[in-house]
């Protein structure tokens, strides 16, 4: 009963932030060969719905006050603030550059329900994990009412000069991608959990998507078939052409 409720006032409270699936958050980790890096967290709404969006979201839910603490942080370089408008959609963006990534995340660190940390192993490589901590989210905005969210998109994208494994999208040699709609949220009955393993050398030879690499298995398994179809067709047709053309005695 106790997670039921959790889960309800988590939804009023973003039910504003995505307002009728109107409404895209893009989260980026992004970690250089040095180790520097940059947390960059990107909301887009709708063009049309922009200013509907504006008038109803509460102070307390804007990138600036969800970011406020983590921007005052001593290991924070600079901060960046970018609005611009793409594929129809309005955006405001807050970039947060640190000097180290792994000590800024070491001890965990939460952006409303999210909640980051990187683990340094003694061989060189680092683990990132990301939970939607819905336990420790207890935010109320006072007349929210529930809408319709489940079209609503969150996509966080981990950018490394190379990804050993992941539990996400493996998108590219140094990426990995983890895309969920909040239906995702509701129907799940535990915290979202998004993991990754990396390194701070850049890889070296080809690297192929998983994705990429399925679908010519896929295709190299039906040619074969194919072929091997085509050459006992072939291979049947002139037996039986050499029997018809023997001469009986």
């Amino acid at each position: 009963m106790k997670r039921i409720s959790i889960k309800i006032l988590l939804l009023a409270a973003v039910s504003l932030v995505f307002l009728s699936g109107c409404v895209s958050m893009v989260q980026e980790v992004i970690v250089h060969e040095d180790g520097s890096g940059a947390l960059r967290f990107a909301v887009g709404v709708e063009t049309a719905s922009y200013e509907q969006f504006t008038e109803v979201i509460p102070e307390e839910l804007t990138l600036e006050s969800l970011l406020a603490n983590t921007m005052l942080d001593e290991g924070v370089v600079d901060v960046q603030r970018e609005a611009y408008e793409s594929e129809g959609r309005k955006w405001e963006a807050v970039q947060i550059e640190v000097g180290d990534v792994a000590d800024f995340l070491s001890e965990g660190r939460s952006v409303g329900p999210l909640v980051m940390t990187i683990d340094a192993d003694e061989d060189g490589s680092y683990s990132f994990m990301q939970t939607l901590d819905l336990e420790e989210f207890t935010f109320r905005v006072p007349g929210i009412y529930l809408m319709d969210v489940g079209d609503a998109e969150y996509t966080l994208r981990l950018v490394t000069p190379q990804i050993v494994q992941s539990n996400g999208v493996h998108e590219a040699v140094g990426t990995s991608v983890w895309e969920n709609k909040l239906r995702t949220l509701i129907q799940s009955e535990d915290d979202l959990f998004m993991q990754a393993d990396y390194v701070l050398e850049p890889y070296e030879g080809l690297f192929i998507p998983w994705d990429t690499f399925y679908s010519y298995v896929v295709i190299g398994f039906l040619a074969v078939g194919a072929i091997s179809i085509l050459v006992v067709i072939i291979v049947n047709t002139r037996r039986k052409a050499e029997e018809d053309g023997k001469i009986q005695f």
